[in-house]
């Protein structure tokens, strides 16, 4: 194993291959080492952590190879080569699925090395001490609890009562190093255990730096052992401050302070063991109790709370990776939904919204009289998921034309100016020709009763026009139409009017008389099914994440929330046996929401009651769950929400946005 500044480092060997890949300037810069080889020689004597494997290298190897590697070394190639590798990457070695790949061998191979460190530690332990079999198997059964343990301040909780017991020590302290702020790293005091007082603890912070045992432990990586905190050097950088003995009447003697260093060998954390005691149980709850039985840590001692360092370790740094992750993803979801929601200013934060009411009638699903809602149990598994799936729900918008989202009118911008200019045109036609007739007239001698009945004919012309044009606008309202306005609708695009062209064409074209003739909203029923699509967008989206297996069924979830009970819905027609429980859940907080959330130039906000009546309706017709809409209603889900500060669009207010969650409400 190569070294650099005595710290262990970890090597990659690899061939010509690996050479010419980004992949290996990428690890470079990481600071790992990477050695070019030839022969299988190389590799026996550096001892690599990795081996990669590239078509020419393995013409070089001998037919047994794989048996001559020394124990511990895992081996890739590219995933076209025919080779006994422990994992492959694509050919060329692509950087990110290579890298990835990389950084699960590293971990696993971290993880044989610390298991076989800690062999040898509990083999010397063994025979220095003496140590009986039961205690090895007590150290090998913390290893595995340590692996196992899924939540953080438990796994530390656990690290320092399990420490206490191996040392025979009767206090402990914990300590993680935050650099998430380079230009100021810190200490944090995680955690802390004292089995002679009961005192007071909260997390501090600090700056990582000499002055402290567990900051200069953590800053040089190295461990320090003091038999006594009262006769420090002056001259050490570090110092202990006694005012917690001087208020508590406790005295802090011997100190050992291990860093905890994770697969890279960086610092992750500080385990700080005080005051072993010379006779297990014993109390030091006073000064003298202290320096009768507290005892310096001997060497046995010292080599099992390094091996219980070492895989607490990777224990930590594996739970924090696995928290920061799911910190990530919960923030890119959030940013994503409040990016989506911003094109719309008059629904945002309704995905928040649906989300809230969701998880909270999940909750309260236990409560319900029907066996298969009763009875589903949501786990914390099902309750992420269903959270998700609503945040995400309306995703698939981003997939449905702007022109069509922001469609104010019934006609766009362009339709309609076009119209008032076939109006305004048609007019000055209609003056200018009743004009030169009057003209011709008058020249021709005749009579003053012709001249007025022609510019009469022509003012009512005129007003015709612009009685039709403010019939048009008013059609062009997203408002229902009141009865009868279809035929005036029809009659008015049998006017013809003059085109740019200065020919003679129907005042509204066929297009436009569609448009004007929508019955409600401003959508035709090609662009309402594209509002639709929104679903189908949503479920494809979804689908290109690889989420986890306990989070497979998200995509499934959010398709469904526009599918009724009786098969009416979209996009699939899915009947109730097909309909996913959080489906039929989230489906009714979304049309809860969508009914009381502000008003929409097509929809004003209804109140609470009126919404809960719509809900029930919709049940009695058969397309929502009446018992999940009872539940809704009775155990008071609604106020989940009730005062609670939702994300506000930074949009101009007075754009227009279609909420895609809105078309199936229309009736009401």
């Amino acid at each position: 194993m190569a070294t650099l500044d005595g710290e262990e480092q970890y090597v990659i060997a690899h061939g010509e291959g690996f050479s010419k890949s980004a992949c290996r300037q990428k690890l470079l810069e990481k600071q790992i080492n990477c050695v070019l080889i030839h022969q299988l020689e190389e590799v026996i004597k550096i001892q690599p952590a990795l081996l990669l494997l590239d078509s020419g290298l393995l013409s070089t190897f001998p037919e047994n190879w794989r048996k001559k590697l020394p124990s511990g070394v895992l081996v890739g190639c590219e995933d076209h080569i025919d080779a006994e590798a422990d994992f492959f990457c694509p050919r060329d070695f692509k950087s990110r699925p290579t890298l990835k790949n990389i950084e699960l061998a590293l971990i696993r191979s971290s993880e044989l090395r610390t298991q076989a460190r800690l062999q040898r530690d509990l083999t010397q332990a063994s025979a220095a001490n003496g140590q009986t079999d039961t205690q090895l198997a007590m150290l090998a059964d913390i290893s595995i609890a340590l692996s196992a343990e899924r939540n953080l301040a438990t796994l530390l909780n656990r690290i320092l009562s399990e420490g206490r017991k191996l040392a025979c020590c009767d206090a402990a302290s914990l300590y993680l190093v935050d650099k998430s702020d380079p230009d100021n790293p810190q200490m944090v005091f995680k955690l802390t255990q004292n089995a002679s007082i009961e005192c007071p603890f909260r997390e501090v912070r600090f700056e990582l730096n000499d002055s402290s045992i567990a900051g200069y432990v953590a800053s040089h990586g190295t461990e320090l052992h003091i038999p006594d905190s009262y006769a420090i050097d002056v001259a050490e950088p570090y110092q202990v401050n006694h005012q917690f003995d001087q208020q508590m009447g406790y005295r802090t003697g011997s100190i050992l302070a291990i860093p905890m260093k994770n697969y890279n060998g960086e610092v992750i954390g500080v385990l700080q063991f005080i005051n072993r005691t010379s006779e297990p149980g014993v109390k030091l709850d006073t000064p003298e109790a202290a320096l009768q039985y507290a005892i310096p840590f001997d060497e046995a001692g010292m080599v099992l709370l390094r091996a219980l360092a070492s895989q607490s370790a990777i224990a930590i740094d594996n739970k924090m990776l696995i928290e920061n992750i799911k910190k990530l993803f919960d923030g890119f979801v959030q940013a994503s939904v409040a990016a989506i929601e911003q094109r719309d200013p008059t629904t945002s934060g309704h995905s928040f919204r649906v989300a809230d009411l969701s998880l909270r009638l999940a909750e309260v699903s236990p409560h319900s009289i029907v066996p298969e809602i009763r009875d589903y149990q949501f786990t914390k598994r099902d309750l992420t998921s269903l959270r998700y799936a609503a945040l995400l729900h309306d995703f698939g918008k981003v997939g449905v034309r702007e022109s069509v989202l922001v469609k104010p009118k019934k006609l766009t911008s362009h339709q309609f100016e076009v119209i008032r200019y076939r109006v305004r045109l048609t007019q000055e036609f209609i003056k200018r020709r009743a004009a030169e007739q009057s003209l011709n007239m008058v020249r021709n001698g005749a009579p003053e009763e012709a001249l007025v009945s022609i510019l009469q004919q022509a003012e009512q012309d005129s007003m015709r026009l612009s009685e039709f044009f403010a019939r048009i606008k008013n059609a062009n309202e997203p408002t229902i139409l009141p009865e009868g306005y279809f035929e005036h609708l029809r009659e008015i695009s049998q006017f013809p009017a003059l085109n740019s062209e200065g020919d003679f064409q129907p005042l509204i074209s066929e297009s436009q008389f569609l448009a004007l003739s929508v019955e409600r909203g401003s959508l035709t029923e090609a662009e309402r099914l594209e509002i639709q699509s929104h679903v189908t967008h949503t479920e494809s989206f979804l689908r290109l994440i690889p989420w986890t297996s306990d989070l497979a069924d998200i995509p499934d979830i959010a398709a469904a929330h526009h599918e009724k009970l009786d098969g009416s819905g979209y996009p699939k027609g899915l009947g109730a046996t097909d309909i996913p429980l959080p489906s039929k859940i989230m489906t009714i907080c979304d049309i809860y929401d969508a009914l009381t959330a502000s008003d929409r130039p097509y929809k004003p906000a209804v109140p609470k009651n009126v919404a809960f009546n719509i809900l029930e309706s919709e049940a009695q017709r058969g397309m929502l769950d009446g018992e999940l809409v009872r539940l809704f209603i009775d155990a008071g889900v609604d106020k989940v929400i009730e005062g609670k500060e939702y994300q506000r669009s930074t949009a101009p207010a007075g754009d227009f946005h279609h909420h895609v969650c809105d078309f199936d409400l229309m009736e009401h």
